[in-house]
Protein backbone atom coordinates (compact mmCIF):
# COMPACT_ATOMS: atom_id res chain seq x y z
CA UNK A 1 0.00 0.00 0.00
CA UNK A 2 1.95 3.48 -0.91
CA UNK A 3 2.14 5.81 1.80
CA UNK A 4 0.26 8.86 0.33
CA UNK A 5 0.83 10.41 3.96
CA UNK A 6 4.50 10.29 4.32
CA UNK A 7 4.69 9.70 7.76
CA UNK A 8 6.86 6.63 8.71
CA UNK A 9 6.77 4.82 11.99
CA UNK A 10 9.47 3.09 13.91
CA UNK A 11 8.90 -0.12 12.37
CA UNK A 12 8.49 0.86 8.83
CA UNK A 13 11.96 2.62 8.57
CA UNK A 14 13.48 -0.34 10.42
CA UNK A 15 11.90 -2.12 7.40
CA UNK A 16 12.68 0.18 4.58
CA UNK A 17 16.62 0.77 6.00
CA UNK A 18 16.77 -3.32 6.49
CA UNK A 19 17.64 -3.01 10.00
CA UNK A 20 16.27 -3.77 13.93
CA UNK A 21 13.65 -1.78 15.34
CA UNK A 22 15.48 -0.99 18.14
CA UNK A 23 18.32 0.48 16.12
CA UNK A 24 15.93 3.24 14.52
CA UNK A 25 15.38 4.06 17.88
CA UNK A 26 18.91 4.09 19.22
CA UNK A 27 19.49 6.52 16.00
CA UNK A 28 16.62 8.64 16.88
CA UNK A 29 18.17 9.31 20.16
CA UNK A 30 21.61 10.04 19.36
CA UNK A 31 20.94 11.81 16.25
CA UNK A 32 17.85 13.86 17.00
CA UNK A 33 18.88 16.97 16.60
CA UNK A 34 18.88 16.39 12.71
CA UNK A 35 15.41 15.32 13.05
CA UNK A 36 12.24 17.18 13.09
CA UNK A 37 10.00 17.59 16.06
CA UNK A 38 7.93 14.63 17.00
CA UNK A 39 4.83 15.44 15.55
CA UNK A 40 1.76 15.90 18.96
CA UNK A 41 0.46 12.69 19.66
CA UNK A 42 -1.48 11.17 22.50
CA UNK A 43 0.38 9.14 25.28
CA UNK A 44 1.26 6.12 24.14
CA UNK A 45 1.28 6.63 20.24
CA UNK A 46 3.88 5.40 18.74
CA UNK A 47 6.14 8.71 16.67
CA UNK A 48 6.49 9.51 13.55
CA UNK A 49 8.75 9.99 10.86
CA UNK A 50 8.73 12.74 8.10
CA UNK A 51 10.27 11.77 4.50
CA UNK A 52 13.26 14.30 5.49
CA UNK A 53 13.66 12.25 9.09
CA UNK A 54 14.05 9.33 6.75
CA UNK A 55 16.50 10.68 4.48
CA UNK A 56 18.66 11.56 7.46
CA UNK A 57 18.51 7.84 8.81
CA UNK A 58 19.20 6.42 5.45
CA UNK A 59 22.69 8.66 5.68
CA UNK A 60 23.33 7.50 9.07
CA UNK A 61 22.69 3.78 8.09
CA UNK A 62 24.81 3.75 5.34
CA UNK A 63 27.45 5.15 7.92
CA UNK A 64 26.48 2.88 10.81
CA UNK A 65 29.52 0.46 11.52
CA UNK A 66 29.86 -1.73 14.64
CA UNK A 67 31.64 0.87 16.20
CA UNK A 68 30.19 3.62 14.37
CA UNK A 69 32.14 7.30 14.08
CA UNK A 70 29.52 9.16 15.67
CA UNK A 71 31.51 12.61 15.29
CA UNK A 72 32.04 11.94 11.39
CA UNK A 73 28.63 10.91 11.43
CA UNK A 74 27.53 14.65 12.23
CA UNK A 75 30.15 16.28 10.34
CA UNK A 76 28.69 14.29 7.06
CA UNK A 77 25.03 15.91 8.57
CA UNK A 78 26.34 19.32 9.09
CA UNK A 79 27.95 19.11 5.65
CA UNK A 80 23.97 18.44 3.83
CA UNK A 81 25.88 14.77 2.20
CA UNK A 82 22.32 13.30 2.87
CA UNK A 83 21.16 15.45 -0.06
CA UNK A 84 23.00 13.94 -2.32
CA UNK A 85 21.61 12.35 -5.39
CA UNK A 86 22.21 8.82 -3.94
CA UNK A 87 19.54 9.90 -1.39
CA UNK A 88 17.80 11.70 -3.63
CA UNK A 89 17.19 8.52 -5.54
CA UNK A 90 16.23 6.58 -2.03
CA UNK A 91 13.65 9.16 -1.48
CA UNK A 92 12.03 9.19 -4.43
CA UNK A 93 11.99 5.28 -4.36
CA UNK A 94 10.00 5.48 -1.23
CA UNK A 95 7.47 8.89 -2.66
CA UNK A 96 4.47 7.75 -4.36
CA UNK A 97 3.19 10.11 -7.10
CA UNK A 98 0.19 11.00 -5.55
CA UNK A 99 0.75 12.02 -1.58
CA UNK A 100 -0.99 14.46 0.78
CA UNK A 101 -0.12 17.98 0.88
CA UNK A 102 2.81 18.58 2.69
CA UNK A 103 2.38 21.04 5.86
CA UNK A 104 4.99 22.90 4.28
CA UNK A 105 2.79 23.60 0.57
CA UNK A 106 2.49 27.42 -0.46
CA UNK A 107 2.71 29.25 -3.25
CA UNK A 108 6.33 29.05 -4.27
CA UNK A 109 6.35 25.10 -5.06
CA UNK A 110 6.63 25.38 -8.81
CA UNK A 111 7.44 21.87 -9.51
CA UNK A 112 3.76 20.22 -9.07
CA UNK A 113 0.30 20.57 -8.79
CA UNK A 114 -2.17 19.92 -6.31
CA UNK A 115 -5.06 17.92 -7.33
CA UNK A 116 -8.45 19.02 -5.51
CA UNK A 117 -11.12 16.28 -5.84
CA UNK A 118 -14.32 16.95 -7.44
CA UNK A 119 -12.81 20.68 -8.25
CA UNK A 120 -12.48 20.55 -12.34
CA UNK A 121 -13.26 22.78 -14.86
CA UNK A 122 -13.57 20.56 -17.69
CA UNK A 123 -13.80 23.38 -20.74
CA UNK A 124 -9.93 24.38 -18.98
CA UNK A 125 -9.10 20.77 -19.16
CA UNK A 126 -9.70 20.98 -22.58
CA UNK A 127 -7.66 23.87 -23.35
CA UNK A 128 -4.92 22.16 -21.06
CA UNK A 129 -4.97 19.11 -23.90
CA UNK A 130 -4.74 21.15 -26.24
CA UNK A 131 -1.59 23.54 -24.61
CA UNK A 132 -0.30 19.78 -24.25
CA UNK A 133 -0.30 19.02 -28.05
CA UNK A 134 1.34 22.41 -28.64
CA UNK A 135 4.16 21.96 -26.10
CA UNK A 136 5.05 18.25 -28.03
CA UNK A 137 4.99 20.22 -30.87
CA UNK A 138 7.79 23.31 -29.77
CA UNK A 139 9.70 20.29 -28.57
CA UNK A 140 9.16 17.52 -31.49
CA UNK A 141 10.08 20.65 -33.97
CA UNK A 142 13.34 22.27 -31.47
CA UNK A 143 14.65 18.25 -30.75
CA UNK A 144 14.04 16.84 -34.32
CA UNK A 145 11.65 14.01 -32.82
CA UNK A 146 7.98 14.64 -34.91
CA UNK A 147 7.93 10.84 -35.97
CA UNK A 148 8.60 9.92 -32.19
CA UNK A 149 5.87 12.21 -30.99
CA UNK A 150 3.47 11.98 -33.21
CA UNK A 151 0.95 9.97 -31.82
CA UNK A 152 0.94 11.46 -28.43
CA UNK A 153 0.36 14.97 -30.31
CA UNK A 154 -2.46 14.06 -32.41
CA UNK A 155 -4.10 12.27 -28.69
CA UNK A 156 -3.42 15.30 -27.18
CA UNK A 157 -5.11 17.41 -30.28
CA UNK A 158 -8.34 15.21 -30.69
CA UNK A 159 -8.83 14.40 -27.40
CA UNK A 160 -9.11 18.37 -26.72
CA UNK A 161 -11.56 18.49 -29.63
CA UNK A 162 -13.67 16.30 -27.91
CA UNK A 163 -13.51 17.67 -24.55
CA UNK A 164 -14.51 20.72 -26.49
CA UNK A 165 -17.56 19.39 -28.22
CA UNK A 166 -19.12 17.44 -24.94
CA UNK A 167 -18.80 20.61 -22.63
CA UNK A 168 -20.06 22.90 -25.14
CA UNK A 169 -23.12 20.79 -25.80
CA UNK A 170 -23.23 19.76 -22.55
CA UNK A 171 -23.29 16.28 -23.99
CA UNK A 172 -21.81 13.25 -21.62
CA UNK A 173 -22.22 9.97 -23.58
CA UNK A 174 -20.13 7.25 -24.09
CA UNK A 175 -18.62 7.94 -27.46
CA UNK A 176 -15.18 9.18 -28.44
CA UNK A 177 -16.51 9.02 -32.72
CA UNK A 178 -17.09 13.01 -33.36
CA UNK A 179 -19.77 12.01 -35.40
CA UNK A 180 -22.23 11.56 -32.78
CA UNK A 181 -21.92 15.24 -31.81
CA UNK A 182 -20.96 17.04 -35.05
CA UNK A 183 -24.58 17.42 -36.22
CA UNK A 184 -26.01 18.66 -32.78
CA UNK A 185 -22.68 20.90 -32.94
CA UNK A 186 -23.38 22.69 -36.29
CA UNK A 187 -26.95 22.96 -35.16
CA UNK A 188 -26.37 25.34 -32.22
CA UNK A 189 -24.57 26.96 -34.03
CA UNK A 190 -27.52 27.56 -36.44
CA UNK A 191 -29.82 28.19 -34.22
CA UNK A 192 -28.24 30.40 -31.70
CA UNK A 193 -26.09 32.04 -33.58
CA UNK A 194 -27.22 32.24 -36.93
CA UNK A 195 -24.22 30.75 -38.54
CA UNK A 196 -22.56 27.90 -40.24
CA UNK A 197 -19.81 25.84 -39.59
CA UNK A 198 -16.87 27.30 -41.32
CA UNK A 199 -15.49 24.32 -43.74
CA UNK A 200 -11.98 24.67 -42.47
CA UNK A 201 -13.18 24.40 -38.88
CA UNK A 202 -15.38 21.26 -39.74
CA UNK A 203 -12.39 19.97 -42.02
CA UNK A 204 -10.46 19.37 -38.80
CA UNK A 205 -13.12 17.29 -37.04
CA UNK A 206 -13.49 15.25 -40.30
CA UNK A 207 -9.48 15.00 -40.49
CA UNK A 208 -9.33 13.36 -37.02
CA UNK A 209 -12.36 11.26 -37.23
CA UNK A 210 -11.46 9.72 -40.33
CA UNK A 211 -8.20 8.67 -38.86
CA UNK A 212 -9.64 7.60 -35.65
CA UNK A 213 -13.01 7.26 -35.39
CA UNK A 214 -13.30 5.65 -32.13
CA UNK A 215 -10.00 7.10 -30.20
CA UNK A 216 -7.57 4.60 -29.69
CA UNK A 217 -5.91 4.28 -32.44
CA UNK A 218 -3.47 7.26 -31.43
CA UNK A 219 -4.12 6.46 -27.96
CA UNK A 220 -3.23 2.61 -28.05
CA UNK A 221 -1.48 2.56 -31.15
CA UNK A 222 -2.70 0.64 -34.54
CA UNK A 223 -3.20 0.81 -38.13
CA UNK A 224 -4.95 4.08 -39.92
CA UNK A 225 -7.53 4.17 -42.39
CA UNK A 226 -4.65 4.96 -44.70
CA UNK A 227 -1.39 3.91 -46.10
CA UNK A 228 0.50 6.45 -46.09
CA UNK A 229 -0.04 10.60 -45.23
CA UNK A 230 2.03 13.25 -44.42
CA UNK A 231 1.49 15.69 -41.02
CA UNK A 232 2.54 18.65 -40.58
CA UNK A 233 3.02 20.09 -37.61
CA UNK A 234 3.23 23.29 -38.05
CA UNK A 235 -0.04 23.60 -40.20
CA UNK A 236 -1.66 21.46 -37.59
CA UNK A 237 -0.63 23.84 -33.86
CA UNK A 238 -1.72 26.95 -36.74
CA UNK A 239 -5.11 25.44 -37.26
CA UNK A 240 -5.43 23.88 -33.79
CA UNK A 241 -5.23 27.58 -32.53
CA UNK A 242 -7.70 29.01 -34.33
CA UNK A 243 -10.13 26.05 -33.44
CA UNK A 244 -9.57 27.09 -29.78
CA UNK A 245 -10.37 30.62 -30.46
CA UNK A 246 -13.54 29.77 -32.19
CA UNK A 247 -14.36 27.04 -29.17
CA UNK A 248 -13.65 29.64 -26.62
CA UNK A 249 -16.20 32.47 -28.23
CA UNK A 250 -18.80 30.12 -28.67
CA UNK A 251 -18.35 28.71 -24.60
CA UNK A 252 -18.11 31.89 -23.26
CA UNK A 253 -20.84 33.58 -25.27
CA UNK A 254 -23.21 30.52 -24.50
CA UNK A 255 -22.25 30.90 -20.70
CA UNK A 256 -22.48 34.52 -20.53
CA UNK A 257 -25.86 34.70 -22.41
CA UNK A 258 -26.88 31.57 -21.40
CA UNK A 259 -28.07 30.05 -24.70
CA UNK A 260 -28.92 26.55 -23.74
CA UNK A 261 -31.89 27.87 -21.90
CA UNK A 262 -33.12 31.18 -23.87
CA UNK A 263 -31.25 33.84 -25.37
CA UNK A 264 -31.31 36.45 -28.39
CA UNK A 265 -29.59 34.51 -31.47
CA UNK A 266 -25.88 35.80 -32.20
CA UNK A 267 -23.65 35.30 -34.94
CA UNK A 268 -20.35 37.28 -33.15
CA UNK A 269 -18.89 33.85 -32.16
CA UNK A 270 -18.19 31.93 -35.04
CA UNK A 271 -17.35 35.17 -37.11
CA UNK A 272 -14.88 36.12 -34.95
CA UNK A 273 -13.29 32.36 -35.20
CA UNK A 274 -13.60 33.01 -38.98
CA UNK A 275 -11.68 36.77 -38.85
CA UNK A 276 -8.72 35.31 -37.16
CA UNK A 277 -8.57 32.58 -40.16
CA UNK A 278 -8.45 35.16 -42.26
CA UNK A 279 -5.94 37.51 -40.98
CA UNK A 280 -3.46 34.43 -39.79
CA UNK A 281 -4.06 33.16 -43.79
CA UNK A 282 -3.29 36.73 -45.16
CA UNK A 283 0.08 37.08 -43.26
CA UNK A 284 1.03 33.80 -44.26
CA UNK A 285 0.51 34.65 -47.85
CA UNK A 286 1.76 37.78 -47.59
CA UNK A 287 4.88 35.81 -46.18
CA UNK A 288 5.07 33.37 -49.09
CA UNK A 289 4.59 36.18 -51.79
Amino acid sequence: MPNYKMKFSVSEVANILKVERNLVLKWAYLFSSYLGQPTSRLKGQPRQFSSEDLRVLAYVSMNWEDEPDLEAIKIGLNSEDHYEELFDEFLSAETPIFIDPPEELNENWQHGALYIAGFCDKFALADSYKLAGDILIDIALSKNEASGLLYPVIYNYRHSIELYLKVILDKWIISHNFNDFLPNFKQLLKLKFSTELPKWFEDIILVFNDFDPSGTTFRYGGDLNYNEKWIDFVQMKIKMNWMAISFSKIFHHCKKFQINKSSAPTNKAIRIGNERHKVDKNVKDRKNG
